[in-house]
């Protein structure tokens, strides 16, 4: 969505507060929060605003041009919540980049899954390692946020169910996901720990999605570069995504589909995420999402 202010700007949103999560407008390398709205208007907590996705862009630019000429309360240096702390469900899809499915040499079909809300943290925010977790591995993904209710989408209606999207990290414990014997073991005890979804740093709101079309990432560990994917490299693009995913389940405004990640994860190579690793996941169209790595002995 765009809004006018005295010029146009692309809409990119956060929460602040980890004690309520109020909404924030990250613009001009700061985010301006809602708290003093929220007061007025729950629409303008976090919870509330992305579950009432789309209607509440439009309470939003009512009142835009007075966030903004708030002082702003926090930055890219800060340690941030995600931007989305309260989705229904975080829905994932393994093995989707064509590359990724061969080094993991274990079927090449792409299949969902899902991953605990509550393992969600934004950017500067630890990913702690459990101490029974030895091969935790990075898996840096574009992160899709739905804007509309959705079940059996056609492809136009996914097309215009995707509101927004920002990075994120898939951390997953390869020995609970495959256990010793490479077994298949359920992926939501590997992949929905406390800490392992990073998102942030913000979200961008798009106006069409012919804007998520050249839409790439890579991940940076300790500054070298890991991994690098674009949509051409997928088997199902972000639309179809959406088209499959809603075969399975409803979903709902607010709702964050993490899109599969690129070849390169540490698993394919024995390289296991150590203590005080940190990775960095670049989008197109947004700033880094940083996060280090602490394992708990």
């Amino acid at each position: 969505m765009v809004i006018i202010l005295q010029k146009e700007i692309r809409l990119n949103l956060g929460s602040l507060d980890r004690n309520d999560y109020y909404l924030a407008v990250f613009y001009d390398n700061n985010f301006f929060s809602l708290k003093k709205h929220a007061k007025n208007n729950s629409i303008f907590t976090s919870k509330i605003f992305f579950q009432s996705l789309p209607y509440s862009l439009d309470e939003l630019s009512t009142i835009l041009n007075l966030v903004l000429d708030n002082k702003p309360e926090a930055n890219l240096s800060d340690i941030l919540p995600p931007p989305n702390p309260f989705p229904s469900k975080i829905v994932g899809i393994g093995k989707n980049f064509k590359e990724h499915a061969k080094e993991m040499k274990n079927g090449n079909k792409p299949a969902f899954f899902l991953k605990a809300p509550s393992a969600l943290i934004g950017h500067n925010n630890e990913i702690i390692i459990p101490s029974f977790v030895k091969k935790p591995d990075y898996e840096g993904e574009v992160v899709l946020l739905m804007g509309k209710k959705v079940k059996n989408a056609s492809i136009k209606e996914a097309k215009e169910a995707i509101i927004g999207y920002t990075a994120g990290n898939d951390v997953t414990g390869r020995d609970l996901q495959y256990g010793e014997k490479n077994e298949c073991l359920p992926w939501s005890q590997a992949k929905g720990l406390d800490t392992f979804a990073p998102t942030g740093p913000y979200i961008k709101i798009i106006d069409d999605y012919s804007e998520l079309e050249n839409v790439c990432l890579k991940t940076y560990l300790n500054g070298i570069e890991v991994q690098h994917g674009c949509p051409n490299d997928m088997i199902f693009d972000y639309a179809n995504i959406i088209v499959e995913a809603s075969r399975l389940m409803t979903l709902y405004p607010g709702d964050m589909v993490f899109t599969g990640t690129p070849a390169g994860v540490g698993h394919a190579k024995g390289n296991y995420l150590k203590n005080n690793d940190l990775i960095k996941i670049e989008v197109t169209g947004i700033d880094p999402l940083i996060n280090k790595v602490v394992r708990l002995s």
